[in-house]
Parts: structure tokens; C-alpha cells; sequence
């Protein structure tokens, strides 16, 4: 594949598949958009990248894209975005039967919709 002019936005990025993913895009030459909820985790996950492609073309966004809000705010930050993973997902630890609607709400807003939002 060839990314060299190509802008991608790889959602959760700052730890395993999703850092996975924008490792490999930032290896072809992707200007790749590092996302993840904390200013520290997008910053450790740009330097871990850098340690291996020195030149990568890398872009910070400290959002909760889970968020509608962040999803539109992302939109108008990044216009030009060509390729999108949206690898942001949550999960709840606890018995099914503790899982509350709010819990239930939150999970389907996070894991399905956050895709189709903005």
C-alpha cells in the first residue's frame, strides 16, 4: 500500500491493535493522526512509534471519540482524513446481570455508534 499522501485517523491508538495499526501506516509513509483519551498516552505512543520511524508523519489528538462532541471537534480539525480505523471500544468487568441500562446505553453509544457519529 501506498500512503505517502494519505491521512489516517486510527481511533485508540495508543496501545495494542490500534498502535498496532498506526505503526504500520506510519511505516508506509501515512501521515497517521495518534488518538487516545490522555495527553500522555498519545505522547508515549508518538515516541514509541518514533523509535522506529524516526520520520514518521505524526499528528496528536487527546479526545474521548466515544464522544460525539470529539467526533465533530475531529472533524473540523482533520478535514482531509482518507482513511479511518475506529478501533475506540469498551467493555464492563462485572456479571451480566450487574450491568445496568446506563451501563448498556453507554456501551452501545461507545462500540457501535461512535462510527457513524458526526
Amino acid at each position: 500500500m501506498n500512503c505517502k499522501i494519505k491521512t489516517a485517523l486510527v481511533t485508540g491508538s495508543t496501545a495494542g491493535i490500534g498502535l498496532a495499526i498506526a505503526t504500520s501506516l506510519a511505516r508506509e509513509e501515512a501521515t497517521v493522526i495518534i488518538n487516545g483519551r490522555t495527553k500522555k498516552r498519545v505522547y508515549d505512543a508518538i515516541k514509541q512509534i518514533r523509535s522506529q520511524y524516526s520520520d514518521a508523519k505524526l499528528e496528536p489528538l487527546v479526545a474521548d471519540e466515544s464522544e460525539s462532541s470529539a467526533v465533530a471537534s475531529t472533524i473540523r480539525q482533520f478535514p482531509k482524513v482518507a482513511i479511518l480505523i475506529n478501533n475506540v471500544g469498551i467493555g464492563e468487568l462485572k456479571p451480566f446481570e450487574k450491568i445496568s441500562d446506563n451501563d448498556w446505553s453507554k456501551l452501545i453509544e461507545t462500540n457501535f455508534m461512535s462510527g457513524a457519529s458526526g
